[in-house]
């Protein structure tokens, strides 16, 4: 919905301000360039081109010259003739006086004649007026029309007004008027001017009934015959039966052109050539109606959210050809629409939308995959909250970037993954380790008389043992680093010295203490490091030769770290032995001949050691093993005092 509201909007903003006005002008120009057709043959142009002005002299022209042109014209019996040449001064200037009424005469004599009118501004103030041709002239027209047309912003005449006058929308084309004159003015055209009224806006320039042409092709594509060979005889007046002529300046440099879309800045239309289009436009019902503002504005709307039909149901790639492929169709359908139906869309603000479409529908898609990795990123930072990662999890989510998100996940997932496995590992164990001592018991107890309790003793003992350190594990498992307290590590060794003391004395074995006086502070659980270091001392006297010293220890690494030790004589280890020892279940070479360790041992140890910020590691020298582990802190201070 979101993203729908936003498409509409950017349509309805770019529709309603026109900024990309020009985008819909290139559309309908387009339209316009592969759309050219066949001109009619029963139109045709005279045109004063630069091969009548090199033969008959500089511009302007005695209208005596005229007036012989339209009495051979004429002879042919066309259909109508229009002038698009403006005779709104006298020719005091320019020639004899008399040219005027014998150019008059050749007019009303041909009866077939229609003469322009020119809405211009003054010279000075700009003020608006019409100009008709002289009186003469315009009382011996068949008819009088306009021949302005509208240039749009960027310069280019793509449009003409039914309907233009100062004061009131008076004047009818002089395309219009040559069609009524012939007698092809199509129905629901308006033959007659509107009544001039000029009590209201004397100085304004109203206009009514905008349409769009269609041009038939570039220049040239309107059949022309030079004005110097019609008039030396060299064209049959039998050429111009029954045709629409137009009369006009073709010539280059005499200021007559207009750019037009089918033919821009570089090579400009001449104006006569321009009311041709517009009179075949007319004729031909094919002027193009612009799509009123109202409707615009709905259409461009609906069409900014048409991608929702396909983006909610396709995947990133496809979803990026079929709006990439939208936007193309809807900019061509649109440069069409005129040359088939003589309709006009302005698609700027729809294509826009359509080129946001993706990307806004990503960036909502985006939004809900970052939500939904969010929560999930929540509930597995409550069940993981020490998820091994390369990217450190701050207090907000918010902080990390998507490609952390995506990171975090993926540890968490090896996480679950070595969980799971550790798992289906406990159970194998259980189902087997802790079901042997057990079954062992049952079946002395089904087999033997119970006055012998002694005999059960050792493989309940061993079943007591699995629970316990399994119960730890667990335990050290669940462990939070952030709410470890301070405490003495040196205590801590003493008193798991103390608690192996009498079974190092049965094995005849001594553990030797080299500990510091001095206590040593650091964070973390007493009963968890007093647990490892009784496993560490277990180990030694299970595997260390008889009679032997056990030692203990603690050494200074350096500041911030402390690490302590159990040291007892024994065969070297090999590399891959070193690397399997503190593995879930993994047990050295007596172990495994024995069956009395569970393999948890030193795993328990490694456990303790990583959860406590530290690091667990054996070394083998000079007929020494020790197992040690290190701890961060190990200030000689008083708790919770800075070093």
């Amino acid at each position: 919905m979101l993203v729908a509201l936003l498409l509409a909007t950017i349509s309805l903003a770019i529709t309603a301000s026109g900024v990309l006005l020009r985008v819909d002008h290139l559309l309908f120009d387009l339209g316009q360039r592969i759309s050219w057709r066949q001109a009619a043959a029963d139109v045709l142009i005279i045109a004063i081109d630069e091969e009548s002005l090199d033969r008959l002299g500089r511009w302007p022209w005695p209208r005596t010259r005229h007036a012989r042109l339209l009495d051979i014209v004429c002879a042919g019996r066309p259909a109508a003739i229009g002038i698009d040449i403006a005779f709104s001064e006298d020719s005091d200037d320019s020639g004899d006086p008399s040219d005027d009424a014998l150019l008059a005469e050749s007019i009303a004599r041909c009866g077939k004649v229609v003469l322009p009118l020119v809405i211009e501004s003054t010279r000075s103030g700009g003020q608006l007026l019409e100009s008709p041709p002289i009186a003469p002239l315009l009382a011996a027209a068949a008819g009088i029309g306009r021949i302005g047309v509208h240039l749009d912003e960027d310069g280019i005449a793509r449009s003409v007004y039914l309907r233009e006058g100062i004061g009131t929308a008076a004047w009818p084309l002089l395309a219009e008027e040559v069609l009524r004159l012939g007698q092809q003015l199509p129905t629901g055209i308006l033959l007659e001017p509107v009544a001039t009224d000029r009590r209201g806006a004397l100085h304004q320039l109203l206009r009514e009934n905008a349409r769009r042409l269609e041009f038939v092709g570039p220049p040239g594509s309107v059949q022309r015959l030079s004005y110097t060979r019609v008039l030396d005889g060299l064209i049959a007046a039998e050429a111009f039966a029954d045709k629409i002529v137009l009369i006009g300046v073709t010539a280059v440099g005499l200021g007559d052109s207009l750019p037009t879309p089918v033919s821009a800045l570089g090579h400009p239309m001449p104006g006569v050539e321009v009311q041709a289009n517009v009179l075949l436009s007319l004729r031909d019902g094919r002027l193009i109606t612009e799509l009123a503002p109202l409707p615009t504005l709905l259409l461009a709307a609906l069409l900014a959210c048409v991608p929702l039909l396909w983006l909610p149901r396709l995947m990133a790639l496809p979803g990026l050809l079929w709006s990439s492929l939208w936007v193309l169709t809807l900019g061509a359908a649109c440069a069409l629409l005129p040359v088939l139906w003589q309709l006009w869309f302005a698609p700027a603000g729809a294509l826009l939308a359509g080129m946001f479409a993706y990307p806004l529908w990503s960036w909502r898609r985006l939004e809900a995959a970052r939500a939904h990795l969010d929560q999930e990123l929540r509930q597995l930072r409550l069940m993981l909250p020490e998820c091994s990662t390369a990217v450190a999890f701050p207090a907000k989510i918010k902080r990390l970037g998507f490609e952390q998100r995506i990171t975090w996940v993926q540890a968490a997932q090896r996480t679950m993954a070595e969980l799971d496995a550790g798992c289906k590992e406990t159970l194998a164990f259980i189902s087997h380790d802790l079901r042997a001592p057990l079954a062992a018991a049952v079946a002395q107890l089904e087999n033997e008389t119970p006055s012998d309790p002694q005999h059960l003793l050792p493989p309940l003992r061993r079943a007591l043992s699995m629970v316990q350190t399994f119960l730890s594990l667990a335990y050290a498992e669940a462990l939070d680093p952030g709410r470890l307290p301070e405490l003495d590590l040196g205590a801590v060794l003493h008193q798991a010295a103390d608690e192996m003391f009498a079974l190092a004395r049965l094995r005849h074995r001594r553990i030797v203490r080299q500990l510091p006086e001095q206590p040593l502070w650091v964070q973390g659980d007493f009963e968890l490091l007093e647990r490892c270091a009784i496993n560490l001392l277990d180990n030694a006297l299970r595997y260390a030769p008889a009679s032997t010293l056990i030692s203990i220890g603690i050494d200074r690494r350096r500041r911030g770290e402390v690490r302590f030790w159990v040291e007892n004589d024994g065969t070297a280890l090999s590399a891959e032995e070193k690397d399997r020892l503190f593995q879930r279940f993994s047990r050295g070479r007596q172990g495994r001949a024995s069956g009395s360790s569970t393999g948890l041992g030193l795993y328990f140890v490694r456990t303790v050691g990583e959860r406590h910020g530290g690091a667990v590691g054996v070394e083998c020298v000079a007929g020494k093993v020790r197992f040690w582990v290190s701890l961060p802190g190990g200030e000689s201070s008083e708790p919770g005092a800075l070093p």
